[in-house]
């Protein structure tokens, strides 16, 4: 058993040989007794430090996070004068980390829904990028820089939420025009800026009436 754990503290260095270990298999082939054995540390260590595999996949997660929304910060702080060049900055920042990261993230994706702890996390971590996105939103529209629309967190939320599944296909691979994360950064940010700063077409319906939307007309 090699012992890298012998010069950082027994945690890192599990953490550090999960993420290394999802670059060679899934996780749901990844037994505690592969990842102790890359850690160089115990069972019992491990299971000091964390109680299931998921709890250490989530702390894997956590790891990441901050170097996540930090990418996200042009847009945030520059979206206003000049949109869809502070929305690709951000996606090119964000994209390369999530390559970087792209096992471990592919991964958490994968198995949040089937898993409380993760799933609140990952929720949590959405929320992270949501809640700012949509304070630009409303700053935006209180500018005259966006039209009104939509509510500011529920487009807020759906844009972030649709880019975290363009992400993941893209890091799976092979699906028609994702077949690489870097490609996905361009109409990202189209689809971002126009979400958000496009003016509606001439007598569109932007906001719902207050009855409600009527229902569809029968076709002619």
């Amino acid at each position: 058993m090699s012992s890298p754990a012998r010069t950082r503290p027994a945690d890192a260095a599990i953490l550090d040989a999960t993420e290394r270990l999802l670059r060679e298999r899934p996780f749901a082939d990844l037994s505690v007794g592969d990842i102790i054995d890359a850690a160089g540390v115990s069972r019992t260590s491990f299971y000091a430090h964390f109680p299931t595999r998921s709890a250490m996949l989530a702390a894997c997660l956590r790891r990441v996070v901050d170097e996540l929304v930090h990418a996200v910060e042009p847009f945030l702080s520059e979206a206003v004068d000049d949109p869809e060049a502070a929305i690709r900055t951000s996606l090119e920042r964000w994209v390369g980390l999530a390559t970087a990261h792209g096992p471990l993230l592919r991964t958490a994706s994968e198995e949040w829904p089937h898993d409380p702890e993760l799933r609140a996390l990952w929720f949590d971590v959405m929320g992270t990028f949501s809640r700012p996105v949509a304070r630009v939103i409303e700053a935006a529209r209180a500018a005259g820089s966006a039209p009104p629309g939509a509510d500011p967190e529920a487009l807020a939320a759906c844009l972030m939420w649709g880019c975290e599944r363009v992400l993941h296909v893209a890091l799976v691979g092979g699906a028609l025009g994702l077949e690489d994360p870097a490609a996905i950064v361009a109409p990202l940010a189209q689809m971002m800026a126009a979400g958000v700063f496009a003016q509606p077409r001439p007598g569109a319906d932007i906001e719902p009436p207050p009855g409600g939307f009527a229902a569809p007309r029968p076709r002619a």
